[in-house]
């Protein structure tokens, strides 16, 4: 809950260097998906724990915005009497400050922690309200939070050239190459995935995402100056590929970027990830932005045979502790319900981690595992606590969401497994959910198809019930890299990009009934050319999906044709690799039905 006196002190901030509002996001220098401790500020100020949001902080007021997945999470976090609670997408922070801001106010921010793609819409609605949008010299929470966490110096590491198929400085090269191509004189990389692609390296800032954090300035000819703490570097410097490389601390990072565009040069910036601060330097020094999505992001997209290699055996090797894991499950819920020691969401989260670590290569989980009972799996993005979390009862329904970061893939599976008695709802909801999934699978599609051509092929079986589900339908997967990493993705909302062989994409339409259940069928795939040249997709994930509460009235012969032929398939690849009962539960979970 909130600390008053952190408030309190913002404010005497604030009004030290004449602010009328300042915005506090959920982001970094990086713009990750995860943060470090040291980068989160909005649960350091208001004590929200969420993975999205923002609040606004003015000298009478305050708001938090956070989107649907949150609203029981902000409630019980944060003080709503201290802080409005605002939709992040209905009513997101510029429309409430276009409504809110006075005309001749200064709505303060860190150009560090937004994007120019923001900052462009957030300065149109401030304009609109007479007041005036400054970039703060000094983020103000960092001059308040005097027990502030260090910057994460966690070691990088070479990535071997047999895992990522081509040399770093080749790849530096070909990117080299998209940069001269497009009339520019160097490009500026600041996500972490992008940069541990380009470098062929991994490491461990953040929990969950093996990468290290740093800035990158990559030349058209394939020269980089790289801004990473060298304390990172001490273990493997030796072994990474440095050819055409300087490296220089991440504090002369604006410097640098300032000296070059002072020579008239033109510098490729993607708005959507930079922080502002990179466009407003290069502007400043008379340099050109070049604001045009980060080719790297499309090159690390499309994986080499190498790559997809990788990645099979990865989740291959996560696939039997899923099995594992749900024969577990299948053995102990009911049993231990039964005796009043349920199991509980936590103990089970820890379980799969437990099975993962017995498997080669693992690192660490891909994101923290959505272990949820009953209604918590109606919450999307649920992640249990030790003093609030749920048990899996005698007749209850579990879902869980959990992947790994092994050191050659990242893996993402979600299964929904039925505890007991299965009523009707949950058997129906739970039979178009798996309809949509095998639709998708099984879909064959032209080049040229995007995302949001295909994404209602998973949602057709629950739209013919009146039900859909609010959020996307497939999201690409890096190479022991980012769990959610694009360009590409299915979903309702348009997106220019391609979907191509060589990508990787998940499969997981869903439904979600509100305190009474959660239903998701997720496999990780990977997109194939078949031979007459239309793209399909090839599961990477092989886990038993749970039949018993199928309602087959309601599936068509070639869709139980397609389940039967997937279980065949799982057993088939992973029975050489369980024993004993482990191996008596796979045949019964993949017999034919």
């Amino acid at each position: 809950m909130l600390d008053a006196t952190r408030l309190t002190a913002l404010r005497q901030e604030m009004a030290t260097n004449k602010y009328d509002a300042f915005l506090v996001p959920l982001a970094d220098a990086h713009q990750g998906e995860y943060i470090a401790p040291c980068d989160k500020r909005l649960k350091w100020l208001t004590g929200f724990t969420g993975s999205a949001g923002m609040a606004i902080v003015r000298t009478h007021d305050a708001a938090i915005f956070v989107d649907g997945r949150y609203t029981v999470q902000v409630a019980r976090e944060v003080d709503l009497e201290t802080f409005s609670h605002q939709h992040l997408h209905n009513n997101p922070p510029a429309k409430w400050l276009r409504a809110h801001a006075s005309k001749g106010e200064r709505i303060a921010y860190d150009p560090w922690l937004h994007t120019p793609a923001q900052i462009k819409l957030l300065e149109a609605e401030v304009t609109a309200a007479g007041a005036t949008l400054v970039a703060a010299t000094q983020n103000p929470i960092d001059a308040i939070w005097h027990d502030r966490p260090a910057r994460p110096l966690a070691d990088v590491i070479a990535y071997a050239e047999e895992m990522a198929g081509e040399s770093a400085s080749a790849r530096r090269a070909r990117i080299g190459e998209l940069i001269r191509g497009a009339g520019t004189d160097r490009l500026v990389l600041t996500l972490p995935d992008n940069m541990a692609w380009l470098m062929n390296v991994r490491g461990g800032d953040v929990a969950y995402n093996p990468m290290p954090q740093g800035f990158i300035i990559l030349a058209a000819s394939g020269t980089a100056d790289w801004f990473i703490e060298d304390a990172k570097l001490a273990r493997a410097r030796s072994e990474i590929d440095l050819e055409g490389v300087t490296i220089h601390t991440p504090d002369a990072f604006l410097p640098t970027l300032a000296d070059y565009a002072n020579t008239g040069e033109t510098i490729w910036l993607d708005g959507n990830w930079c922080p502002a601060i990179c466009a407003q330097t290069v502007t400043r020094a008379g340099g050109t932005v070049h604001d045009a999505p980060d080719p790297v992001l499309h090159a690390k997209a499309h994986k080499n045979e190498a790559e997809m290699a990788a990645m099979r055996a990865a989740n291959a090797r996560d696939s039997v502790a899923w099995v594992k894991f749900l024969h577990w499950l299948d053995a102990n819920a009911a049993k231990r319900a039964a005796a009043g020691q349920p199991i509980t969401e936590l103990e089970a989260a820890d379980a799969i981690l437990g099975y993962r670590k017995e498997a080669n290569q693992f690192m660490e989980p891909s994101f923290e595992s959505i272990s949820a009972t009953d209604g918590n799996a109606a919450l999307c993005h649920y992640a249990p606590t030790a003093k609030a979390q749920a048990s899996v009862g005698a007749d209850s329904t579990y879902l869980l969401d959990s992947g790994g970061q092994y050191l050659d893939g990242t893996t993402d599976t979600t299964r929904s497994v039925p505890i007991g008695k299965i009523s009707d709802e949950y058997r129906d909801r739970y039979t178009r959910v798996l309809k949509g999934h095998i639709a998708l699978a099984r879909l064959r599609f032209p080049k040229g198809t995007k995302g949001h051509h295909i994404d209602a092929v998973a949602r057709i079986p629950l739209w013919q019930a009146g039900l859909d589900y609010d959020h996307g339908t497939g999201h690409g997967v890096g190479v022991c890299l980012s769990v959610h990493e694009g360009p590409q993705r299915i979903g309702k909302a348009v997106n220019d990009v391609e979907l191509a062989a060589g990508m990787t994409i998940t499969n997981e339409p869903g439904y979600y009934e509100a305190d009474k259940f959660g239903i998701r069928i997720e496999n990780l795939c990977e997109i194939v050319e078949s031979e007459d040249g239309f793209l399909e997709l090839n599961d990477l994930t092989l886990v038993p999906i749970d039949t018993r509460p199928i309602d087959f009235s309601l599936l068509t012969k070639s869709e139980v044709d397609w389940l039967n032929a997937y279980h065949a398939r799982v057993r088939a690849e992973l029975m050489p690799q369980v024993s004993g009962a482990d191996a008596d539960w796979l045949m019964r979970a993949t017999e034919a039905v």
